[in-house]
């Protein structure tokens, strides 16, 4: 009986090492289209949601929710952004991680039209304090042969204050 329920729980943290590493791996594609020499990210900040369909280009600008564009985003401020994507894009989202160094601090998800609080009610950065590196991706769940897909559709990056 041991030895049935030890292979079972063997095998469930093998499937979420799995499913944990292939995350990582979208994570890490993301990151790498972020910062390959064709990405451009939009230079103009309009409010809200910007039709990309004529384009056929998403892009995310940060936009502050509760200062000035000219004051830096910092730990517990509230920020949002503007974005364009394609129209056929069905409920799109955005994820917001902020890094100290290579570790992971604070990250958050929500629609395009939230905004965020950075640090939010309880994270390791509301904790430690200090600057952090942030990215915000614009990105929609889709589903391929029966599976969940994420699909990243652009990213900014701003520097967080603490």
């Amino acid at each position: 009986m041991r030895a049935g329920s030890a292979a079972a729980s063997t095998g469930r943290h093998v499937a979420g090492a799995v499913l944990e590493g292939l995350l990582l791996a979208a994570l890490i594609a993301a990151l790498l289209v972020a910062l390959s020499p064709i990405y451009a990210p939009a230079r103009s900040i309009s409010t809200g949601h910007v039709s990309a369909a004529a384009r056929g280009t998403s892009w995310i600008a940060l936009m502050q929710a509760t200062s000035a564009a000219s004051v830096q985003p910092s730990l517990g401020s509230d920020v949002a952004f503007a974005t364009g994507y394609p129209t056929n894009v069905k409920n799109p989202r955005i994820e917001v991680l902020c890094y100290q160094g290579s570790s992971l601090v604070y990250g958050e998800a929500g629609s395009v039209n939230d905004s965020f609080r950075l640090g939010g009610g309880g994270s390791i950065w509301l904790s430690k304090g200090g600057a952090a590196e942030c990215t915000a991706n614009l990105f929609y769940f889709g589903t391929h042969a029966g599976r969940q897909t994420y699909n990243w559709l652009a990213s900014t990056d701003f520097s967080a204050g603490g």
